[in-house]
């Protein structure tokens, strides 16, 4: 199975047995080992010749959301960016006026720039930003963007999550500020429900008392108040939504499956 290959293959690059991909020279040593091996592993990838190559976890990830953007791709955000692989591919390509994802972790941020420094990519931007701060300077980066990605990282802008105190504890306050900052298409994956969280965001769940607000249900209630909802597969165990600005008059092709 494709799991088990990639964790004998990462086991086995970290145990000295087989040498790990790498990037190209030139690319600082820290940035180029950050890329290749850390958490979270589903955004870890490669700069060979030029070019971004994503690893195990990632490149079906890839597979999936790109074959739910709006075509032509004309600009997109990302309102988690990690590692910054969607945001600089998005900038490679020629329909694509700009491109910026948004982070809390600084670290995270300075690989992101150092990234794309490397490639020469002038249309990708990374900025420091609360979703509530994007939206209200939303004009500063061009307006709302066409395309908006929020994978795996729902939680965090609900509950919260180390190195960052800032969260909205309030669907359609999230989704409401969402619509702020998309004009077209939000590609939407995450847990739906609280038992399948980090234990962290279940302690705060039960803290504030909320262990009846973060349910599917719930979830879906408040972004259909701002958007059409389709839903659109699985991405690895957690729903895949398209979230569509009524009246942008977009449309996708159909699901790419899982591999196992």
């Amino acid at each position: 199975m494709t799991w088990l290959r990639n964790r004998v293959q990462r086991l086995s690059e970290r145990w000295g047995l087989v040498r790990p991909p790498a990037c190209d020279p030139g690319l600082p040593t820290d940035v180029a080992d950050y890329l290749v091996d850390s958490y979270p592993q589903n955004h870890n990838y490669i700069v060979r010749q030029g070019r971004l190559v994503p690893r195990h976890k990632l490149k079906i990830r890839v597979q999936q959301l790109t074959g739910a953007y709006p075509d032509p791709l004309e600009s997109l955000l990302d309102l988690s960016c990690s590692k910054g692989f969607f945001v600089l591919d998005a900038a490679d390509r020629e329909d694509c006026d700009r491109s910026l994802g948004i982070d809390t972790d600084q670290r995270e941020l300075e690989v992101c720039r150092s990234v794309s420094g490397f490639l020469g990519h002038g249309a990708g931007r990374f900025e420091q930003l609360q979703l509530h701060e994007l939206a209200d300077s939303i004009d500063e980066f061009g307006g709302p963007f066409q395309t908006v990605l929020l994978v795996n990282s729902y939680q965090y802008f609900y509950f919260g999550k180390s190195g960052s105190t800032e969260c909205y504890r309030d669907h359609e306050t999230i989704f409401g500020l969402i619509r702020q900052v998309c004009s077209g298409r939000v590609l939407f994956s995450n847990r739906t429900e609280l038992r399948e969280l980090q234990r962290s965001c279940q302690s705060e769940a039960m803290k504030i008392g909320h262990q009846s607000h973060y349910t599917e249900e719930k979830i879906l209630d408040a972004a259909s108040r701002f958007f059409h909802m389709t839903p659109y597969g699985r991405i690895g165990k957690w729903p895949f939504w398209l979230l569509d600005v009524p009246g942008a008059g977009l449309s996708a092709a159909e699901p790419i499956r899982q591999a196992a």
